[in-house]
């Protein structure tokens, strides 16, 4: 019998009961039209809402948006009367045609991303049939060819491009190769154009000041040669130009982080490899570093500029490139990896903030009231932002957040470090000289490795209602839809336990491919334990910054750092997307996450480093601008995402129209910030 076959769009669940498909997404509610077919003695029930994309996750386009009415977009005739379909991004046309003189063939597909999924049948040909379909072009797809039984004959993977037409001739015996018709878009022609022109634009900028500054130096005084070397300290205010050299001060720690620009007492150095001791100093002091601005580290607001910055433009779409988007379960994209960024900085900066009020005598509960201060602020931001675009029926509040997350994370790691900290350490020689920002840390890494530990026996040891003990699967169709209401496992159960269904987060990304109704906050409480571990590597990286004052043995340490954390990443997921004990998942926060997000900060901060306050090959602009003022950045662009000049509703529908608005929406923020530094403008909590 022949199969009608129509493009549907989903309302927001999928279940399977005995042969009862009924098929929701996560878009708004759609005209419901039931269309009920015979096939080899099995009642089939498809629950369908017409609107423009493909039947099931396998072929359903990924890519949000309104219908299509672009002239410029592909037509694909779907259906058994060919009825016209434009093409939306992320969706190709395949034709596929039953070349078998006499028996019947099905197809059914799966994306490959919906891990341990179960096929879909999409279509029934009869003998000669040929019906054209709109397919998925996000992720690889695989194709199975089953008989009226039911049974494989042969399965193949392709992945289709955005806006191609393919051909198919499937059969008893064989099938052909996939051919293309209509060969797909150039996606990545516009990302490479749009770097390129980036990188024109800032070999512009450098050249024009060059130029400015030669012609400059005619009508300027010599400047004055500052001395900078291997041992200056990097946490120093700036001194006035007129001042050549430093007095003759009373000997420091290694370990301040003081604005004082004397040198530390000559230590005892314990190998060649890594010269830890400063030298003897001067007779007129080392010059402060001209890469220190106010007692800041450039290269750390660089690196924080850069992290809000990529993560305003993957907020605004990311040019709607599947790898500026968040995975849908496990895996790893460039999205997945701003936010635990930010969680690095935190703690570095936690580190010199900390130390700094100590050694000026600020008493202790006056820091942790400040600290206390600041995560209510966060928090409330947090809630603010939950409620702009009208999210603020009380009923279905959404409770949690990314700065919810910050200010839990915060706390925690705060007040221990305040407690713990030792602001005039002793600058003698001990036989843990070399690792003693290890040691004299060493209560502080108890504490986070206790919460690590009981974020793994909570998650893998806790009993969720009706689901396995460990699951940590994303629900819905994955298992085969044997545990589709468990999503995230412990991690989601406590939050729909302590906040309610009704408030945590109902729009989660594994809904799209695996088709999952059940609520999920991927910045819940659980994952705030292990954030706690991020937020302490990056306390680890500032505290090699004020104990050990080479830049050799920085950047050797933080090399060490990113080696280990990269290869306990990679032993836990098994050097694998779905494979290993614990697989690298963002919505989870998992701790295989958290350690290879930290291995690409330390390296990441590290190459920063090397570049801006070791070799002065840069001065961080203008990704400092965006470092200093991130928190107005960030609330900014949440806020005002949706409105004029930040974005609009483009008149194409390609990857080079969406790049061109997100990369203009992301640029009018740095420019805001440029503006913000100009004025002495910054806003912090």
């Amino acid at each position: 019998m022949e199969v009608l076959y129509y493009t549907i769009i989903y309302e927001r669940r999928i279940r399977r009961r005995r042969g009862l498909y009924c098929v929701s997404h996560c878009h708004q509610e759609r005209t419901i039209i039931t269309h009920t077919y015979e096939s080899g003695g099995v009642l089939w029930t498809t629950l369908a809402a017409v609107f423009g994309v493909n039947l099931t996750s396998a072929l359903t386009s990924t890519t949000m948006g309104n219908s299509l009415s672009d002239s410029t977009v592909p037509l694909c005739p779907v259906g058994v009367n060919n009825s016209t379909h434009h093409l939306r991004l992320g969706q190709a046309c395949l034709s596929v045609t039953n070349a078998d003189p006499s028996a019947s063939l099905q197809l059914w597909a799966q994306a490959l991303e919906c891990y341990l999924c179960p096929p879909w049948q999409y279509l029934s040909l009869d003998p000669g049939d040929s019906h054209s379909l709109a397919v998925n072009s996000t992720y690889p797809t695989i194709l199975y060819i089953r008989d009226n039984k039911q049974l494989d004959l042969y399965q193949m993977r392709y992945h289709f491009g955005d806006y191609g037409k393919y051909s198919l001739n499937i059969s008893t015996s064989n099938s052909t190769d996939i051919q293309t018709v209509r060969w797909p878009n150039k996606d990545y022609l516009p990302l490479t154009l749009a770097v390129i022109f980036y990188v024109f634009l800032a070999f512009i900028w450098q050249c024009t000041k060059f130029l400015g500054r030669r012609m400059d130096m005619t009508s300027r005084s010599p400047p004055v040669q500052r001395v900078t070397d291997e041992y200056s300290p990097l946490l120093s205010s700036p001194q006035p130009r007129s001042q050549i050299y430093s007095p003759p001060q009373e000997p420091q720690p290694s370990t301040s982080t003081s604005t004082s620009t004397a040198p530390s007492q000559q230590l005892p150095p314990t190998d060649t490899d890594i010269p830890d001791g400063p030298p003897v100093p001067a007779p007129h002091g080392p010059l402060p570093d001209t890469r220190r601005e106010g007692g800041r580290l450039i290269s750390l607001d660089a690196f924080r500029g850069l992290a809000i910055v990529l993560m305003i433009f993957v907020n605004y779409g990311g040019g709607k490139y599947y790898f500026f988007a968040h995975s849908r379960w496990n895996g790893l994209t460039v999205a997945d990896l701003v936010f635990p960024w930010f969680m690095w900085i935190m703690g570095t900066s936690l580190v010199f903030s900390v130390k700094s009020q100590l050694r000026r005598a600020t008493k202790r509960h006056s820091i942790v009231f400040k600290i206390c201060k600041r995560c209510i602020y966060l928090f409330a931001f947090g809630l603010i932002i939950n409620s702009v675009g009208g999210k603020n029926y009380m009923p279905d509040f959404r409770i949690l957040g990314v700065l919810q997350r910050f200010a839990i994370s915060y706390l925690l790691t705060a007040l221990v470090e305040v407690y713990c900290t030792n602001p005039q350490e002793s600058p003698e020689y001990v036989w843990y000289w070399r690792f003693r920002d290890l040691v004299r840390s060493g209560f502080q890494w108890t504490y986070t490795i206790s919460l690590v530990i009981i974020h793994i026996f909570i998650t893998f040891l806790l009993t969720v209602p009706g689901c396995p003990r460990g699951y940590i699967g994303p629900g819905g169709l994955h298992q085969g839809g044997s545990y589709s209401n468990c999503t995230g496992g412990a991690a989601g159960y406590i939050d729909r336990v302590v906040f309610g269904s009704a408030h945590v987060y109902s729009h989660p990304t594994s809904a799209i491919i695996y088709n999952s109704n059940t609520p999920y906050d991927p910045e819940g409480l659980l994952g705030s334990l292990t954030s706690v571990l991020m937020v302490q590597f990056g306390a680890a990286c500032g505290r090699i910054i004020v104990t050990f004052p080479s830049h050799r043995g920085r950047i050797i340490r933080w090399t060490i750092w990113a080696t280990i954390t990269g290869m306990l990443a990679g032993f836990l997921c098994a050097w694998s997307k779905e494979g290993g004990p614990i697989p690298v998942n963002k919505n989870l926060w998992s701790l295989s996450y958290v350690l290879c997000t930290a291995c690409f900060a330390f390296i990441l901060f590290t190459f920063m480093y090397f570049i801006i306050d070791q070799k002065k090959w840069w001065n961080g602009n203008p990704l400092r601008y965006a470092g200093m003022n991130s928190i107005l950045l960030y609330v900014g662009h949440e806020m005002c995402g949706g409105l004029f000049p930040f974005s609009w509703k483009p008149v194409g529908k390609f990857h080079s129209d969406y790049l061109l608005m997100n990369l203009w929406g992301m640029s009018l923020w740095v420019v805001i910030a440029y503006i913000c530094h100009r004025k002495k403008m910054y806003f912090s909590v």
